[in-house]
Parts: C-alpha cells; structure tokens; sequence
C-alpha cells in the first residue's frame, strides 16, 4: 500500500465519519441551516483561505527544481483561483454577503489558530511537513461531497446542494489526485522517526478541521472579547 492508503485515509476516514455527524454538516445536508450561520461559515473560511493560499506559497518557496516548483505551482494557483475566487465571488453573490463585508470580517479564533499552525510547519520544515499540515483541507472536503451528496435530497439550485456539489466536480478531484500522488512521492521512504512527526501534523489538522465544525461554525465563535477589534486593518486606505 502507499503512505496515502496505509496511513492517512484511516485517519481521513475517522475525521470524515465525525465531522459529517456534526449539527453543522447534518443542517447543510438536511437544508436546514439558517443563512445566518452559512454566511459566517463563508466569511470566516474565505479569510482562512487567504491564508491557507500563502501558507502554499511558502511550500513553493522551498522547491528544488522545475518539476516540484510546478506542482506546488499548480496548487497554489488552483487555491487562488478556484477556491478563494469562488467564495469571494459566488458565494458572496448568492448569500448577499458584499466584498466589503468578507474583507471587514477579523478571522475568528478557532481559523486563526488553524492557520497558524499550517503555516508554522510550513516555516519550520520542508515539504513532507507543509504538505502534511495543508493537505487535510483538500482531501477532507472531497470525502464530504462523494459521501453527503449521494444522501442530499434538496434541489439541484439549493445552496446546500451546490456546496456539496462543489467538492464532487472534475476539477475538485483532479486536484486532490495530484495531491495523493505528491503526498505519496514526499513521503512514503521516510524513517519511522519521520514518518511519525508527518503523522503528528496531520492529526493535528484533522483536529482543527473537527473542532472548527463542532464548534466554530455552530456556535458563532469568534473571540472572548470581539469589541476590542478595530476596524480590520486591510479595509483601511493607505
């Protein structure tokens, strides 16, 4: 078996079957949600991918050659303009939710720490580690679509639809494709040693990704104490 399959989809598994029992998952695929909770979702992932983009950019940095500069190349791009654009631009339209208001919104606790642990592991190590701390995002959203949309009884044109819909398209799987086969590539030769600290990283981010739709989106959560925040320092002219 590669590292992919005898490693991670256990733990891919594991993380899928609780996040897709959480009322967060369970209101997005019954259409139950209220707006109101969908468009802090959007608000805050939005701002998480701004920095989920860069935390990919720090892996390109540390490529060797033209072949590896290219795959992360590749990712980066499709992060900046797939993911971030289609929230910023779909998204937005379809919840009402301005460009002004997705800039406004200050990163809330629980995404703030998610990212900046990705992007101390990128920093910190080579590829294996970035790859390891970034990946969960991708894969896990891919396993949400190919399980939930089969069991999703709204319509086509429902917004919950369409975002399961999403993590299920031709583009959305090639992506992760080329995301198993680097993953497999970086790290299936390493030391036990290693290959235990890889497995670290990525148990922490399946944590994060948990905690984030346990509690995160559920509840609103931001910061214990929000009335101290400024105006978000990027809505500000220079």
């Amino acid at each position: 078996m590669t590292f992919y399959e005898e490693y991670l989809m256990p733990m891919i598994r594991k993380t899928c079957d609780e996040i897709e029992q959480t009322p967060q998952m369970q209101e997005i695929l019954h259409g139950t949600m209220s707006l109101e909770k969908f468009r802090f979702q959007i608000r805050h992932n939005y701002q998480y991918l701004l920095e989920y983009t860069r935390c990919w950019a720090v892996g390109l940095s540390k490529c060797r050659g033209f072949d590896e500069m290219y795959d992360w190349y590749q990712i980066l791009s499709s992060t900046m303009e797939g993911t971030v654009l289609h929230n910023r631009d779909f998204w937005a339209q379809q919840l009402g939710v301005s460009l002004d208001e997705l800039e406004a919104t200050i990163m809330a606790e629980g995404k703030r720490s998610y990212t900046s642990h990705q992007l101390a592991r990128a920093m910190e190590g080579g590829l294996p580690e970035c790859m390891m701390a970034l990946f969960p995002c991708n894969i896990l959203y891919r396993f949400f679509g190919d399980d939930l949309l089969p069991q999703c009884a709204l319509p086509k044109e429902n917004l919950y639809y369409q975002w399961l819909e999403f993590y299920t398209l031709p583009a959305y799987r090639a992506k992760c494709d080329n995301e198993i086969r680097m993953v497999n590539a970086l790290c299936e030769k390493m030391a036990p040693r290693d290959r235990a600290r890889l497995l670290e990283i990525f148990a922490e981010s399946c944590n994060y990704e948990f905690l984030q739709w346990r509690d995160m989106y559920y509840q609103m959560e931001t910061w214990p104490l929000p009335e101290l925040f400024s105006p978000k320092f990027t809505t500000i002219p220079q």
